[in-house]
């Protein structure tokens, strides 16, 4: 609204209407949501066995120097990407 400066910016602008504003996604069928999945840490942590097996079938041992002297980061992103790919965790998580 009104007329822009002089990078273009316009001094205020009006939200998107509801009516061009796209529909959520569909679940597709027999699939989960992330909604249906518990991913908080206590999940994690109270279905520790689980993560420390799946990640030892993956060949990253938790408890090894090596692994230990990583970052926290990319360790953190390899435990919660267990959530995301169907592994016995993702089972166990899942809600029902």
């Amino acid at each position: 609204m009104g007329t822009p400066d002089a990078e273009g910016w316009f001094p205020d602008y009006k939200p998107v209407p509801q009516h061009l504003k796209p529909e959520a996604p569909n679940a597709l069928p027999g699939k989960t949501t992330s909604a249906d999945i518990d991913g908080s840490l206590l999940a994690l942590i109270t279905n520790w066995r689980l993560v420390v097996a799946e990640l030892a079938e993956r060949g990253i041992d938790l408890y090894d120097p090596a692994v230990l002297a990583r970052p926290w980061p990319g360790v953190r992103a390899v435990i919660f990407s267990l959530i995301d790919s169907p592994t016995r965790l993702r089972a166990v998580l899942t809600r029902r």
